[in-house]
């Protein structure tokens, strides 16, 4: 017997406001709200004494990250997703708004790995322009912001969801929920963008936060952080439907998602295995 919820992504509108040619999407409201719910938790963080930084660099750094992540995760979907179709429309790249038909669309599609490389920058460029005034380190920086990560990415989820996007694979299991407008209509999908929404975003927190004060050195959290959503991600991909412009690799057995997070898991051990060698001197002193 079905139930109401499992029509959910059908009865749900992307849109939740409207003014004349602009539209607020859901995306956009979720987006949002992570932002600003992981700064709050940051600064109650950094009244905790958890930050290496003070509360007004707090405000700081979450601007750089803000601008990082969105331009990285527009340009990453670009150049990952959708080359194609903005290739034939460069301007749609940074444009909000679509001169061809009219239509205020917002600056649409992001990649989560984009998003990352766009906020390590970010964070790199903040941490070096601040070093010389207050010795901030991007390592221990990058530990103290892998914590929230996972919040945003919570609420990021939850956006994909009221979006009515990222649906999922085929399923019979009684959870399934129908998806509009994908091919075959009326059959059952996994729910996959809430899987990762609490996976990514839940369970990665909880497992940052009980390992926050065991880690050896500066940048082990960061490292924990990327291999462990690594690994989620990896799972979760097989429960999303492929994107339709690219499909899967090496005969259906892998998506896109998959071999950025294969490569994201072996980076995140290298760098852990270099920064173990290059502070086993202070770890030998501690034991």
């Amino acid at each position: 017997m079905l139930s109401w919820w499992q029509h959910l992504p059908e009865m749900m509108d992307p849109i939740a406001l409207s003014v004349g040619f602009f539209s607020l999407y859901w995306y956009a409201i979720f987006f949002l709200s992570g932002i600003f719910i992981s700064l709050f938790l940051a600064i109650l963080m950094t009244r905790r004494g958890w930050s290496p930084c003070s509360e007004e660099d707090i405000f700081d750094v979450f601007l750089f990250l803000s601008i990082g992540a969105i331009l990285g995760g527009h340009i990453g979907y670009v150049l990952f997703y959708n080359p194609v179709v903005f290739l034939s429309n460069p301007l749609a790249i940074i444009s909000p708004y679509d001169f061809r038909s009219g239509i205020w669309t917002g600056i649409s599609g992001m990649s989560y790995h984009g998003g990352l490389l766009g906020a390590i920058f970010a964070l790199y460029w903040f941490t070096r322009t601040r070093s010389i005034q207050k010795r901030l380190s991007f390592l221990k920086m990058a530990d103290f912001i892998s914590l929230l990560a996972p919040v945003a990415i919570f609420f990021g989820r939850l956006g994909n969801f009221f979006n009515v996007e990222l649906p999922g694979r085929v399923t019979d299991k009684p959870w399934g929920m129908f998806f509009p407008d994908i091919l075959p209509i009326g059959t059952l999908r996994h729910p996959s963008i809430l899987y990762e929404a609490f996976f990514e975003g839940i369970v990665l927190f909880i497992v940052l936060l009980f390992f926050r004060k065991k880690m050896p050195f500066p940048g082990a959290l960061a490292c924990l952080y990327l291999a462990g959503y690594a690994g989620v991600r990896f799972v979760g991909e097989y429960f999303r439907e492929p994107d339709t412009q690219i499909g899967l690799f090496f005969g259906g057995a892998f998506s896109l998602g998959q071999l950025f997070s294969v490569g994201m898991f072996i980076l995140a051990g290298a760098i852990f295995i270099w920064l173990r060698q290059k502070n086993r001197a202070t770890m030998a002193q501690k034991g």
